[in-house]
């Protein structure tokens, strides 16, 4: 599930040391195995909001071949300036959060669920309901939308815990200057869904980025194996036993 190897090895930092003077510190993609009721604040990835802002403004070859890539390379080597980290909210009062933690609450029943009258309203003023690249058109696609990926992943995160699936990218976080680890894009509901059902075992996050201040207060100037041996404490101080949601049981059975 998660590159255990480029942890172990100190990778996280790649040369030159960011205490040298002209060098740029460069902080590669890592992944940590955490408890998930651990992770407790959510905040936008550092210049996301111009680009959100840009895809809708701007004409979309501007959009595509300018703003993009300028995102790229202001992110690519996963150091960050700002105030990101300090903007970040507790993550079970994002929408997201709430309408999972609802359709669990709800089961089996889940179209009393306020997920699924949103679709029902979608529909119904003639839209598509969507949920990443699942739509529905009417009912039975949204009923069916709901059963087989939706409930599906509830109930499966309740039963087993997290489990990766083939193909799908991992939840992503970054390290803010405080050292506090912090959901940020991709996985989302997959975290909403292990804090509603109360899921045991360890969730996967990929650390796409760090703040500078974080790294630039590491002993050693920031050297590698500086990085690594705080990636580390982060690991074990997010693995920590938390109090999650009990969960309850839940009747397999899908009304009709």
């Amino acid at each position: 599930m998660s590159d255990r190897s480029a942890l172990k090895s100190g990778s996280g930092l790649s040369d030159p040391a960011p205490g040298a003077r002209g060098s740029r510190p460069l902080f590669r993609p890592v992944v940590l195995e955490v408890n998930p009721h651990r992770v407790e604040l959510h905040t936008l990835e550092p210049h996301l909001p111009w680009v959100v802002w840009s895809a809708q403004n701007l004409p979309q070859p501007v959009y595509r071949h300018g703003v993009l890539r300028l995102k790229y390379l202001l992110g690519r080597r996963g150091v960050y300036r700002g105030t990101w980290d300090l903007r970040a909210r507790p993550f079970e009062q994002r929408e997201e959060y709430r309408l999972v933690e609802d359709l669990y609450q709800s089961l089996p029943e889940y179209r009393r669920s306020r997920w699924y009258q949103q679709g029902l309203e979608v529909i119904g003023a003639g839209g598509v309901f969507t949920h990443k690249t699942e739509a529905a058109r009417d009912v039975a696609e949204l009923d069916a939308l709901f059963e087989g990926y939706l409930v599906d992943l509830l109930e499966t995160m309740a039963r087993e815990g997290y489990r990766q699936r083939p193909g799908a990218d991992l939840p992503e976080a970054m390290i803010g200057r405080d050292g506090t680890l912090i959901k940020t894009a991709h996985g989302t509901h997959r975290l909403a869904s292990a804090k509603a059902a109360g899921a045991a075992g360890l969730f996967p996050l990929r650390v796409i980025g760090v703040h500078r201040r974080w790294l630039a207060a590491l002993p050693d100037g920031g050297s590698e194996a500086a990085v690594a041996a705080a990636l580390s404490e982060i690991e074990a101080r997010y693995r920590e036993e938390a109090q999650p949601v009990a969960p309850r049981r839940i009747n397999s059975a899908i009304p009709s």
